[in-house]
């Protein structure tokens, strides 16, 4: 019982991890950004160029988050921008973004890998060993989906923004600035794409083709989650993704495991299209309209 609860935190923390930030950006703006992995591949770089410099890992991982932050608002100040409203084409257009940028990073720093030691040791019970270091990205996912909520739920950018992707139109009559918010929501994607692949950097090898282990992963979460409700969304196909995973890795294996995944999103996209968020919020209006 124990191995199971851990398997299903961990697979938990991953996906909410690798997927927090492309929700933000898919629920906010309609935009399914395929260069999130190398937002995230960015993150890693920093944080194991940073590590290996004398910087600590929570700076740096910090640092990664700014760095990809950055690179996300230039992506969208310079390319982005202009596919808003075109959900195929920005898709298109983004994973050629990604190309773009994991074939540049070959270039740069050519197929050598680099790590960067997982820290905390590991914790027994009984004759099985854990490690920690996989609870304290489960944490740190549940802390990211919490700043998630509390900014768009109790902020002024997070009133804004939730104007902007309700009515951009009436947004911008009122004298929001659709462009900025855009802009900030884009960057914050990609600033929580960074962080993510910088915790993702201490367990796994970093090469220019990191990003491809985690945004298919990332796509299929998000869809199933749909964006009527990014944060409810999230959390509800994580919890149903992970679960599947999770009883299929200890049944089978982890290479079934990922496939069981991928069918369980077939499954709930046959039967939601629009993802969970949608037949959730929809419940919820069919029952504020039902009579007392």
């Amino acid at each position: 019982m124990v191995s199971f609860i851990y398997q299903y935190f961990d697979n938990i923390g991953f996906l909410v991890l690798a997927a927090v930030g492309l929700i933000v950006i898919f629920g906010m703006m309609g935009v399914i950004n395929m260069a999130h992995g190398e937002l995230m591949m960015i993150g890693a770089y920093i944080t194991a160029n940073l590590f290996h410099a004398g910087v600590p890992a929570p700076i740096a991982i910090l640092f990664a988050g700014l760095g990809a932050g950055i690179a996300g608002i230039l992506m969208e100040r310079l390319i982005i921008r202009h596919f808003y409203n075109q959900l195929l084409s920005s898709l298109v257009v983004t994973w050629g973004i990604s190309l773009i940028i994991s074939q540049g990073f070959l270039l740069a720093f050519g197929p050598t890998t680099l790590n960067v030691p997982t820290p905390f040791g590991s914790f027994a019970v009984g004759e099985d060993t854990y490690g920690i270091y996989r609870m304290v990205l489960f944490g740190v996912a549940v802390a990211l989906v919490l700043l998630v909520w509390v900014v768009f739920r109790y902020t002024r950018f997070g009133v804004l923004a939730r104007a902007t992707m309700e009515n951009p139109g009436m947004a911008d009559a009122l004298g929001v600035s659709t462009t900025v918010v855009y802009t900030a929501t884009f960057g914050l994607g990609s600033f929580l794409g960074g962080v993510a692949g910088g915790m993702f950097a201490l367990t796994a090898t970093i090469s220019p083709f990191f990003g491809g282990n985690y945004t298919p992963l990332a796509f299929i979460t998000i869809v199933v989650g749909g964006a009527a409700n990014p944060v409810t969304g999230l959390i509800t196909s994580v919890l149903a993704l992970a679960g599947v995973q999770t009883i299929v890795n200890n049944v089978f294996n982890v290479y079934i495991g990922y496939v069981a995944i991928f069918a369980t999103a077939i499954v709930i996209l046959l039967l939601l299209p629009r993802g969970i968020s949608d037949y959730l919020e929809r419940r919820k209006l069919r029952a504020l309209r039902r009579p007392a």
